[in-house]
């Protein structure tokens, strides 16, 4: 018998809820390249962090030494959302500022 092991994560859709599951979140978004605003940039995830029924997702957005942004995630939202309000945010230049999904 021939099978595929395959991890459940490979196979859920881009806008499938992640819940508060670190590892989900983190194989969903990292490496990912992200429109922010007028720019496009790779996302690189440097921590995960939850708190009561968030997480927050501290991200570098462009390899130019930037501080990044945290984005502030609940288990109802999924990679695709967080695409969507990078893709309508407008950077403010505050080092670390908080992005609510």
């Amino acid at each position: 018998m021939d099978a595929v092991d395959l991890h459940p994560l490979t196979i859920s859709p881009a806008d499938a809820p992640l819940g508060t599951d670190a590892d989900a979140w983190f194989m969903a978004l990292d490496s990912r390249v992200a429109v922010v605003g007028g720019d496009t940039g790779i996302l690189r995830i440097e921590g995960i962090h939850p708190q009561g029924a968030d997480l927050f997702i501290q991200v570098s957005l462009f390899d130019d030494g930037e501080p990044g942004v945290i984005l502030q995630v609940a288990g109802r939202h999924s990679a695709h959302d967080v695409f969507e309000a990078l893709r309508h945010y407008q950077l403010t230049g505050i080092p670390l500022e908080i992005i609510k999904i």
